[in-house]
C-alpha cells in the first residue's frame, strides 16, 4: 500500500487550494507535519510555517486534523503525521535537505506505509522522478520518485521552453505534467486526477501540450499520459 500524493502548482495556502487539500485530509486523516525546507532559514522559513499552521488548523476543524508542533526531530513528526506537507521555495534548497538523507528516507517510509505528501511548487517538484532545478541554470537532476516517472512544471501559464528543453534532454521516459497555481494532480497508484482550479496539462516530447481538465483522471506514461 502507498499513500496519495497531491502535487500542486503553486499558490499554495490560499482559499482556491482548499476543496483539494481537503481531498487529501479525507484520505489521511490525523496529524499534519508542515515542512517549510524550501524556505530561506530564518524569517522566510518562520512566516511560511506560521500561515501554513494557521490555514490546516482551520482548514480541518471538521476532519479532525491536528497540526503537530514545529519543534522536535523533523523524524520523528514525519513519523507521527497523517499528512507531510513541503512548501515551495528553492528546489536546489529542497533537494539537499531531502535526496540521500534520513529525512528523504523516512517520507519515503511514510509513503510506503499509506501515509500521505501534498507538496507544492519546489514542493511537487522533488516528489517527481527528475526535477528542474532553475537556480542552477535549468540543470535536471533527480528527486525522490515517490510520485512515479514525473517531472513537474510548476506556476504553468504556457510552455516553458527552457524548462522543457532540460526536461527534454535529460529524461526520456517521465511523464510531464504542466500544473497551474492553484491546481495539480492527486496521484493514487499510477492513476492521477487533475484538481484544483484550472486544467492541468500533459506535455509531449515534441512540445505538444494535452490539456487534462477538472476531475479527469489518467494514467502516466512516457512523455505523455494514456486516459
Amino acid at each position: 500500500m502507498t499513500g496519495p500524493l497531491l502535487l500542486q502548482g503553486g499558490g499554495e495556502l490560499s482559499p482556491g487550494c482548499r476543496e483539494m487539500d481537503r481531498a487529501l485530509l479525507e484520505r489521511a486523516p490525523g496529524p499534519v507535519a508542515v515542512l517549510p525546507l524550501a524556505s530561506t532559514p530564518g524569517r522566510d522559513h518562520d512566516l511560511t510555517l506560521a500561515r501554513a499552521t494557521s490555514y490546516y488548523e482551520g482548514l480541518g476543524q471538521d476532519l479532525g486534523v491536528e497540526v503537530l508542533p514545529a519543534t522536535g526531530d523533523p523524524l520523528a513528526r514525519v513519523a507521527a503525521a497523517a499528512v507531510v506537507v513541503l512548501t515551495g521555495g528553492s528546489p536546489s534548497r529542497l533537494r539537499r535537505a531531502l535526496v540521500g538523507t534520513p529525512l528523504g528516507t523516512a517520507l519515503a517510509e511514510h509513503v510506503r506505509r499509506g501515509g500521505a505528501v501534498s507538496g507544492s511548487s519546489a514542493g511537487a517538484m522533488l516528489l517527481g522522478a527528475w526535477t528542474v532545478l532553475p537556480e542552477e541554470g535549468h540543470r535536471l537532476d533527480t528527486g525522490l520518485g515517490l510520485a512515479g516517472d514525473v517531472v513537474v512544471v510548476p506556476h504553468w501559464d504556457g510552455p516553458r521552453q527552457d524548462w522543457l528543453a532540460a526536461i527534454h534532454r535529460g529524461a526520456d521516459r517521465c511523464t510531464v505534467l504542466g500544473l497551474p497555481e492553484e491546481s495539480g494532480v492527486l496521484v493514487e497508484g499510477d492513476g492521477l486526477t487533475a484538481v484544483g482550479r484550472f486544467p492541468s496539462v500533459v506535455v509531449g516530447h515534441g512540445g505538444d501540450v494535452r490539456v487534462v481538465t477538472r476531475s479527469a483522471l489518467f494514467r502516466m506514461g512516457p512523455f505523455g499520459a494514456d486516459r
